[in-house]
């Protein structure tokens, strides 16, 4: 394929680029820096918020396009903050629109991602890619983001959205900030510890992206987790086995949200029993299904 991904920068960007070079597949990166001469990629310069600061003619033909643009939620929330967190993926992604809509042969498929935060703190309700949306700040800034991809349906472009949970990996993602306390013998649950917690090891992530990608029976919303979903106890244990530590400690919500940042509620404290239905119908074969293979094979060597 000849694949076209904006906010390549980052974690999935990265991993995702580095999968389909390796495939064989030709990618173009969209980025707002000066583009390197020696990227692997081609690369093309643009502004996020003008779909003029690109010639569409430059990109080529296109067959699938990538969308990961947005400013890390994984940060101290202010109001200034939110508002960069929301222009940076809702304004990026309308943008990105109009430039497809400019093309002259339009992608087969447009994916953006999102994120399982859109579902809010449900408890222990199964929640699938048909379960309405919930309550918080990320739901509410995810909403108009997805609803953004919309009018690309209208010229013949099929959508998806990857809802994505906690991507573990050792070098990168939330896993290396998790694992930290555990390595100086601190380590224990976040909370009460029976939040649900959703995740799916790196190469799932991106082998469900490229499946989604080529896959014309998947549109919308897509649950990328694993159906191998665990309590934040759970993960915990698993991390200090993992690194052969002990795993007894304990931070109350309000300190975490003290001491790692507000963020933490809705990305870690929140409760999501998040089921990915849509990949499990479509018969997508997940690599890693259980957590402790998982961090036994990121972290027992890292």
């Amino acid at each position: 394929m000849r694949v076209l991904i904006s906010g390549a920068s980052g974690f999935i960007g990265k991993s995702l680029t580095a999968r389909l070079l390796e495939r064989g597949d030709e990618v173009v990166h969209l980025v707002r820096r000066e583009p390197e001469s020696d990227s692997e990629a081609i690369q093309i310069r643009w502004d996020t918020t003008d779909p003029d600061s690109v010639n569409v003619d430059d990109l080529g033909a296109v067959d699938a396009v990538f969308n990961f643009s947005g400013a890390t939620v994984a940060k101290r929330w202010t109001r200034n903050y939110l508002d960069v967190i929301s222009s940076s993926r809702i304004i990026t992604t309308k943008t990105l629109v109009e430039i497809i809509r400019r093309m002259e042969a339009p992608p087969n498929v447009l994916i953006t991602a999102s994120g399982v935060a859109f579902y809010g703190d449900r408890d222990d309700e199964q929640l699938t890619e048909q379960s309405e949306r919930g309550e918080g700040i990320l739901a509410d800034i995810a909403v108009p983001w997805e609803a953004a991809t919309a009018s690309a349906e209208e010229f013949g472009v099929r959508t998806a959205t990857a809802r994505f949970g906690m991507v573990f990996a050792a070098d990168d993602g939330p896993l290396p900030v998790l694992a930290r306390p555990f390595r100086t013998g601190l380590g224990g649950r976040l909370g009460n510890g029976r939040q649900w917690t959703p995740w799916i090891h790196i190469d799932d992530a991106i082998s469900a992206l490229i499946f989604v990608a080529e896959n014309e029976s998947l549109n919308g919303p897509i649950n990328v987790v694993s159906p191998g979903v665990v309590r934040n106890s759970e993960i915990s244990q698993a991390i200090a086995d993992a690194l052969h530590k002990p795993c007894f400690g304990w931070m109350p919500a309000i300190i975490a949200k003290f001491v790692i940042g507000n963020y933490i509620q809705e990305l870690a404290i929140d409760s999501k029993f998040v089921i990915p239905e849509k990949l499990l119908q479509a018969s997508f074969e997940f690599k890693y299904r259980d957590l402790r293979a998982c961090l036994e094979h990121e972290l027992s060597t890292n």
